[in-house]
């Protein structure tokens, strides 16, 4: 992992109990994947309504779209869960690094000042890498 203190704590913070086995730990990421999104969605659109730099505005917009193809993802994939549908959930997780990634690179051409979301973005990669990994251990 990218960050094995990042991802402890996640883990740590929301066990249901130490003996948590991996369809439990899934259940995690999955959770705080969803619940990143929707608040860094939330957070681009306050920050589109402040923002009169047309340059800025048009960089987070491309943000808002691919947060929200990230937030409807794991809106799925939660549901797939539930359901026991993992198959369908890993299908429904595949696209999102791509989507949360069209966020982290279009603040890099010039003149944009710094990135808003840097932390946010890392976070939001991190817990999709998390999301994946506890995917694909699941035995279907």
């Amino acid at each position: 992992m990218e960050q094995f203190g990042f991802c402890s704590k996640t883990f740590n913070e929301n066990l249901p109990s130490p003996s948590t086995n991996i369809i439990g730990l899934t259940k995690i990421t999955v959770d705080q994947a969803l619940k990143n999104a929707t608040n860094t969605f939330n957070f681009i659109e306050n920050l589109l309504k402040n923002t009169t730099d047309p340059g800025v505005k048009n960089a987070l917009m491309v943000c808002e779209k691919g947060y929200k193809i990230v937030e409807q993802s794991f809106q799925e994939a939660s549901r797939e869960f539930e359901a026991k549908d993992y198959e369908n959930m890993k299908r429904s997780e595949q696209g999102t690094p791509r989507a949360q990634g069209s966020c982290a690179t279009n603040f890099e051409i010039p003149p944009f000042p710094s990135n808003p979301l840097v932390e946010r973005n890392k976070q939001m990669r991190i817990l999709i890498a998390m999301a994946l990994v506890t995917a694909n251990l699941l035995k279907v």
